[in-house]
């Protein structure tokens, strides 16, 4: 399905599948790299990713809180 959709696109706008593929992909990439340069317990070093038309990624700041309350009651 998303292959179709990845085709079409590529058709409308003269690109190859493989090249809108790397397009659509490469957002999410860069959405996993901001997020994972969090350092645990260090909720200021969490950003935001807005994506267009597609929405915002973030942790919100109660859940963090909330992960790093537990975290503290383990140890």
């Amino acid at each position: 399905m998303l292959k179709n959709i990845y085709k079409a696109i590529a058709e409308k706008n003269n690109l190859t599948v493989k090249q809108v593929e790397e397009i659509a992909v490469s957002q999410f990439m860069l959405i996993k790299k901001t997020m994972l340069e969090g350092v645990k317990n260090k909720p200021e070093t969490f950003k935001s990713v807005q994506v267009t038309h597609f929405g915002k990624f973030a942790v919100r700041k109660y859940k963090l809180e909330e992960y790093k309350r537990k975290a503290d009651e383990r140890e």
